[in-house]
């Protein structure tokens, strides 16, 4: 069997059995992935697979923004939203421009995004442990003035993160 379907078919586990906040990190993995690819094309002017790439990348960002619980999640779930907004828009004043800057700024942003969920996820593996009382979903480290929206929730279907 080749290396690239033993690849798939462990990542298409790794995704099955994926918690939902081990589901986030990867969604993360995927988006950085979309936007790294992305910074590659910019630089071989391939217009194509850039838009490819960075229409990806926003996908995924929707996504996480589309299914974010705020009755639950109150000023994390907002910060989520204004900064998953404000990704997005950088993404698009990145292709408009053909500027990597804001993709190398997204990619920062949703690097420390995924290292806290991360960390979330390894303390709610931990026995015992009260994930609605004792563990809180990381807030965002950027407070951006974007007005916040009351979406109903959608599953995350149709997004790729097998790359």
């Amino acid at each position: 069997m080749p290396v690239d379907c033993q690849a798939d078919r462990y990542r298409e586990m790794e995704i099955q059995t994926a918690s939902p906040v081990e589901l986030v990190a990867l969604l993360y993995d995927a988006a950085i992935a979309s936007l790294q690819k992305a910074r590659a094309h910019l630089a071989s002017r391939n217009i194509e697979k850039r838009t490819r790439c960075l229409n990806e990348a926003s996908a995924i960002l929707t996504e996480l923004q589309a299914n974010l619980d705020f009755e639950q999640g109150s000023d994390i779930a907002i910060s989520l939203d204004r900064l998953y907004g404000y990704m997005k828009g950088r993404i698009l004043q990145a292709n408009l421009l053909q500027d990597a800057a804001p993709l190398t700024e997204v990619v920062n942003l949703l690097d420390d995004l995924r290292a806290a969920w991360v960390e979330v996820a390894q303390k709610l593996a931990q026995p015992g442990l009260q994930p609605a009382t004792e563990i809180q979903p990381p807030s965002s480290p950027v407070t951006l003035p974007v007005a916040a929206s009351s979406r109903k929730l959608s599953p995350l279907a149709g997004i790729n993160v097998t790359g």
